[in-house]
């Protein structure tokens, strides 16, 4: 056994919980909402019984990748070292805007007279897909969702996470 490497965690704190931590974390570390690319984060846990009493000591963040676009991000073959952690977050920035009355957006949300700035995290492990959303026009704020979220990008991360551990092979 080698000391100077944690010990696998016998359990991840459920995905929301996860979520916001790992946020929390970045808003932190990022502090903005222009990022120039999406980012990709390993999530390793180090000790789950800290997450209540010292969630900076429950896990650590791996930088792993950044690009312009999420999808090439997660399709791009380092990305996979990704799935070598216990979960991974993925972090992009841009604009919202109100829903229309039929349930969507009317127009670019970049255009919207009501528009406003967001950083989306979701991390995505074993135990299923979270995410949480923060404005920055309410900073202090944040919106989570248990994995009820649909679209492109959610069956991207479910995609992308559902490949398995990364397979080095070597020559």
């Amino acid at each position: 056994m080698n000391l100077d490497l944690p010990e696998p965690c016998p359990q991840l704190p459920d995905t929301v919980s996860l979520a916001t931590f790992v946020e929390q974390r970045l808003h932190v570390t990022l502090n903005t909402f222009e990022l120039p690319g999406a980012h990709l984060h390993g999530v390793t846990v180090v000790d789950s019984k800290c997450f209540d009493s010292d969630a900076d000591a429950a896990f650590r963040l791996s930088f792993l990748a950044e690009h312009p676009d999420v999808y090439e991000l997660l399709e791009a073959p380092s990305s996979a070292l990704g799935r070598m952690f216990d979960a991974v977050a993925v972090v992009t920035t841009g604009w919202a805007a109100p829903l229309g009355e039929n349930g969507e957006v009317e127009g670019a949300p970049s255009q919207h007279a009501k528009r406003r700035r967001v950083r989306l995290t979701v991390v995505v492990s074993d135990q299923g897909v979270a995410s949480v959303v923060r404005f920055a026009d309410e900073p202090d704020e944040i919106i989570t969702d248990a994995g009820s979220a649909t679209g492109s990008l959610a069956d991207a991360i479910i995609g992308y996470w559902a490949q398995g551990p990364a397979v080095i092979e070597s020559r």
